[in-house]
């Protein structure tokens, strides 16, 4: 849920020219404006600092404009920009004595920080459009660039309410109510994502935001104006309290009608808990010459066309045949008893991106699929989808149905002479657009047939045998009950219940509920039953059944 600061009412306060000291000249109207020519751009170096208790975290960025639209009622501008955000563990430096939890004991942090979540908008590039009056006041906004720390909007932190008139002095006086839920208003000072408002959806908190600017210089080029600024709000029952103040210099430009620069300090006191915790900040921009903007341009386009250099040159590597030399000496590790020579020599041909099957490296890592080293079959798993267009197609498949997830539908429907048996996989359909693959666990006289869903999270259903499907042939499939007595034998291909993990082996039989197997490397080993696949459990319980029955002393 959105939590939205709203203004309540705003409006100036003037302090006229009769308060203001003879030795400081009184700034005209025009003076002091926004209005810029269409398709006029200028953009700003920002760099902000947070001193927490705990880090030290910095913002900094380049932030852009181009006027859309301008005369002198208003001016229309595009927002393009954001910051970079990195932070510094005060960890080292934390008083002895102190434990992990800081100065205020387990449970009780030593920041209360509801600024470091990622949805602040400010701390990515992100574009706004902004409709400013020719005063600075925010007519409209699309978009987002809220910051921590209660600084706003990113995109109008530039921009300062100017006088009404002529006055060398002027007072900004906002009313705030901190509220959570809705969209009502994206254009005030902090707009969503509301660091203040709390988990209660009616709850209110009025605060204030007080900022007064001063003239201090003037000449025809720059035109300097002490700011301060006070943000509060009061102590009401467990809330937390805060108190954010802060002076500084912001410098104008009135040829161009532009921010041209601010250095300001703030210090934010939070108070909760009977604990008040202090937050200087500093915030500080300065506008870039056509020159440095020209040069960041330029710099932004040359790294990108090294990148997409980089990019065609790795591409042209991997779609690039094997040598001659390059494939004897692969297939030379592949065939090799070294360990790293087949890891290395698989790690290469997965690098490759061959536009087609090739047969001979293929077979070549086919067996070591079901090596013992249950890294160099992983790594063979990697390398035979790249170079064997057939596996990667039954792979992809065999993938898609170890997942609950939607699976294309087969048309493979269920005639009236079709067996089904426990632990067949299948594709079904319990919801009226999708199927899904499933285990059986048993088909029904009454024409229906229990199923178990697969992937993580697996559920029994009953459906009909209209809404059951046979999986693609390419799916692998436990042995079917018919054939079990022949293959007690034979080493066959055993899954584990998350169908991560596969080996080759031989049923030896069960004993205390573990299956015990015979390796093709030689070792025995015994898995708990309930560790296998669904479809294995039912075919070592069939093996198992085969084994008694073939036993004349039982």
């Amino acid at each position: 849920m959105n939590r939205i600061w709203a203004r309540r009412a705003t409006f100036l306060v003037l302090i006229t020219a009769a308060f203001v000291p003879p030795t400081v000249a009184r700034a005209q109207p025009s003076d002091l404006r926004y209005q810029w020519e269409k398709g006029k751009q200028f953009a700003y170096e920002l760099a902000i600092t947070a001193d927490t208790p705990t880090t030290v975290t910095t913002y900094k960025g380049i932030i852009r404009y181009t006027v859309d639209a301008s005369d002198d009622k208003q001016s229309r501008l595009t927002y393009r920009g954001g910051t970079h955000e990195t932070s510094k563990s005060k960890a080292s430096s934390q008083p002895r004595g102190f434990g992990p939890f800081g100065p205020f004991g387990p449970g009780r942090p030593s920041f209360p920080n509801p600024f470091s979540r990622p949805t602040f908008a400010g701390k990515i590039q992100t574009t706004n459009r902004i409709t400013l009056s020719a005063r600075g006041g925010v007519l409209a906004m699309e978009g987002d660039s809220q910051l921590p720390y209660l600084l706003g909007n990113v995109s109008l932190l530039p921009f300062e309410v100017l006088p009404e008139s002529g006055e060398q002095t002027w007072k900004v006086d906002s009313g705030i109510s901190i509220t959570q839920g809705g969209d009502e208003d994206r254009r005030g000072r902090f707009g969503p994502f509301n660091p203040f408002a709390n988990n209660d959806p009616t709850s209110v908190q009025a605060a204030s935001e007080i900022t007064t600017y001063t003239i201090a210089s003037k000449d025809p080029q720059k035109i300097t104006i002490k700011k301060s600024y006070h943000l509060k709000t009061p102590k009401v029952g467990d809330k937390a309290a805060y108190d954010m103040q802060g002076d500084g210099t912001w410098t104008f430009n009135p040829q161009e009608r532009v921010p041209e620069a601010l250095d300001f300090k703030h210090t934010l006191v939070i108070d909760e808990d009977n604990t008040k915790v202090t937050v200087p900040i500093t915030v500080v921009y300065r506008r870039l010459s056509d020159d440095e903007i020209a040069k960041i341009d330029s710099d932004a386009k040359a790294k990108q066309e090294e990148a997409a250099r980089v990019a065609a040159e790795m591409k042209a590597q991997k779609e690039a045949p094997l040598t001659d030399d390059e494939r004897q000496t692969t297939l030379a590790g592949l065939n090799s008893s070294d360990t790293t020579a087949i890891l290395e020599s698989l790690k290469i041909l997965a690098g490759k991106a061959p536009k087609e099957t090739d047969s001979e490296i293929a077979d070549a890592i086919r067996p070591l699929l079901v090596n013992s080293n249950k890294k160099v079959a992983e790594e063979a798993h990697k390398a035979l989808r790249v170079w064997s267009q057939e596996y990667k197609r039954k792979a992809d498949l065999n993938a898609a149905y170890n997942k609950h997830s939607p699976v294309d539908s087969t048309g493979r429907v269920l005639k009236d002479d079709t067996k089904l048996y426990p632990g067949q996989i299948v594709q079904v359909r319990y919801s009226p657009s999708f199927w899904f693959p499933a285990d059986v666990l048993e088909a029904l006289d009454n024409g229906t047939v229990m199923v178990r869903l697969r992937g993580n999270f697996p559920s029994d259903k009953t459906l009909p045998r209209a809404q059951v499907q046979l999986a693609p042939e390419e799916v692998d499939q436990p042995n079917q009950p018919e054939s079990i007595a022949s293959d007690a034998t034979k080493s066959r291909t055993w899954t584990d219940i998350t169908g991560k993990h596969k080996i080759e082996a031989t049923f030896l039989g069960i004993e205390d509920n573990k299956v015990k197997l015979h390796r093709t490397d030689g070792k025995e080993l015994a898995v708990p039953l309930d560790r296998l696949s669904q479809a294995d459990q039912e075919v070592a319980q069939k093996l198992q059944e085969v084994a008694a029955s073939d036993n004349p002393f039982e």
